[in-house]
């Protein structure tokens, strides 16, 4: 849980418009997903039991019930945590030693009702299609530096060393969103400059590109 939680929030930077990350809870475990509409950023992890509705349960949460979220989990490493969804009370997160519950309240007021749907419909679309590498592609560094931080477990070479996870890029185009994996289970998505867009707003005259 600690893991997923910092890894959404990696993607939701303090000054984005968007001003919650979105936690599902189904048989299939839970999973978060954090985005700025520039880069997304999702993980997931399986759940030891659930009790609730087969088709899940959607919560909204704030960067701050994230970062308490990761903080809980990294402190109960070897414990199983409890997760609480109450009308009412909102989200409840108690660990297993028994510190002070995280708890938070549903923050769907907050969110564009139209986000979530172009989230999912953006990985349903790029998800299974046939990659295209075009010649040049530009990024945003400071979008593909939080692809760096993304905490998955290391893979242990031929050798028996401890390597770290490839990223693994997905490009379709030079202005369609990229399609990132890293690890098992942790997916996202970024978005390319667009080379001609970027020249018309730089004070140069090939905009610093290729």
């Amino acid at each position: 849980m600690a893991r997923i939680a910092y890894n959404a929030l990696a993607f939701l930077p303090a000054r984005a418009q968007v001003k919650t990350a979105r936690l599902e809870l189904s048989p299939n475990g839970l999973r978060a997903t954090g985005t700025d509409a520039y880069a997304i950023g999702q993980d997931s992890c399986l759940l030891e039991s659930y009790e609730g509705p087969p088709e899940g349960i959607t919560f909204h949460v704030s960067r701050e019930t994230l970062a308490e979220l990761d903080t809980g989990g990294r402190k109960d490493k070897k414990g199983f945590g409890r997760i609480e969804i109450r009308p009412g009370d909102g989200l409840i997160f108690q660990s297993a030693n028994n510190d002070t519950p995280v708890v938070a309240q549903d923050m769907r007021e907050l969110i564009d009702g139209r986000l979530w749907p172009l989230v999912d419909d953006l990985f349903t679309r790029l998800d299974g299609r046939p990659p295209s590498m075009p010649e040049l592609v530009a990024f945003d560094s400071q979008l593909l530096a939080r692809f760096s931080k993304v905490k998955v477990a290391k893979v242990k070479g031929k050798s028996g060393e401890n390597l770290e996870r490839a990223l693994d890029m997905c490009i379709f185009d030079a202005k369609e969103p990229i399609l990132i994996r890293i690890g098992p289970t942790f997916k996202g998505v970024i978005m390319p400059i667009d080379r001609d867009v970027h020249r018309e707003n730089v004070e140069q005259d090939d905009g610093g590109l290729w």
